[in-house]
């Protein structure tokens, strides 16, 4: 499956991943954990033309397309939220939890 581009932001509180899916079906489009990698895959499928038709020129990629993205284990695994917008751009939301910078233990005395 040949990789496409996307984008990936990230702040304190969560990770977002954004994959432009132009001319994606919804109901091909899967989105998945595997440990801590996130798979996100998709079918651009070809469009129904007339037998007749002979190719001039083909630029457009009329494949199965995947992309693997590895997480950091400090995320909520469980509430990672994805959304397909109506412009077919799919938006990974993926919540971090913080360690802290510093943190006074309390020692315990027999």
């Amino acid at each position: 499956m040949p990789k496409i581009p996307y984008d990936i932001y990230e702040s304190d509180q969560e990770i977002v991943v954004v994959v432009p899916l132009w001319w994606v079906k919804p109901e091909t489009l899967n989105v998945y954990l595997e440990k801590n990698i996130l798979k996100i895959e998709w079918i651009r499928q070809k469009p129904s033309l007339k037998e007749n038709l002979v190719p001039q020129k083909e630029d457009c990629y009329w494949w199965d397309f995947s992309a693997e993205i590895h997480l950091p284990l400090t995320v909520y695994f469980d509430k990672i939220q994805p959304h397909l917008t109506k412009e077919n751009i799919l938006i990974v939301t993926v919540p971090k939890y913080s360690l802290p910078k510093k943190m006074k233990l309390d020692i315990q005395y027999e």
